[in-house]
């Protein structure tokens, strides 16, 4: 099958082009700020994935517009490797540049590449919608301007956020999730997982300690309950 060219935008005289390969590759190079590699309209994204290649430096703050969506639907799907709110390194001359990726930017259904602050190395053991409820509740980029993005967390709960637990798992930890108000979920508990709900201020404290491993959101079901 040969190559399918999704468009060819000249932008200051450069040629910048954005192609699927057979595999449905997405190639987009960027060059400036102003660059746009893909316009379509009704913009299809599920089942291909996204490569990009950063060409230059990007100012703090820039939002990097990769699909202007012409069209006056929502972008379908989203591609294979990076999802709504999802955080990506972009690196140009040996520095990395974090982005959030958010299919709702520009006027709404283009998907754009929001500039965000570097994590800290304990901000790293959280997964990325828990990443952005801590920089949104800080007013951190993206969050220091309006913006549609929003974190996904679906057991934001009034008495905290339902999460995941890796590590190693002992009474200790235990008795420290119940000292910051949390409450493990019954039947929950092994070796080296557990499920909890935590008061979101405490989850970066969590995050911390050296026997939790990784944090991220969990989806309460019907059969969810709470230890006593």
């Amino acid at each position: 099958m040969k190559p399918i060219v999704l468009s060819v935008i000249a932008v200051l005289g450069i040629a910048i082009s954005a192609h699927a390969s057979p595999a449905d590759a997405v190639t987009a190079s960027l060059v400036s700020g102003a660059d746009v590699p893909i316009t379509a309209s009704g913009f299809t994204a599920s089942g291909k994935t996204l490569n990009i290649t950063l060409n230059f430096v990007p100012e703090p703050g820039s939002e990097l517009k990769i699909v202007n969506n012409t069209g006056p639907d929502i972008i379908n799907g989203t591609f294979t490797n990076l999802g709504q709110g999802q955080i990506i390194n972009l690196t140009f001359a040996g520095v990395t540049y974090q982005f959030v990726a958010n299919y709702h930017g520009g006027d709404g259904n283009d998907l754009v590449l929001l500039w965000t602050n570097p994590d800290s190395v304990v901000d790293l053991k959280l997964d990325d919608q828990l990443r952005l409820g801590l920089k949104k509740a800080r007013g951190q980029a993206p969050f220091d301007k309006p913006t549609t993005l929003e974190p996904d967390i679906p057991g934001n709960l009034p008495e905290g956020v339902m999460v995941d637990i890796q590590g190693s798992i002992s009474q200790h930890l235990l008795d420290r999730i119940s000292a910051v108000g949390g409450k493990v979920l019954d039947g929950s508990v092994t070796a080296t997982t557990l499920e909890a709900v935590v008061p979101a201020s405490e989850l970066e404290q969590l995050a911390a300690r050296g026997d939790v491993r990784f944090i991220a959101t969990a989806r309460p079901t019907i059969n969810s309950q709470l230890r006593p």
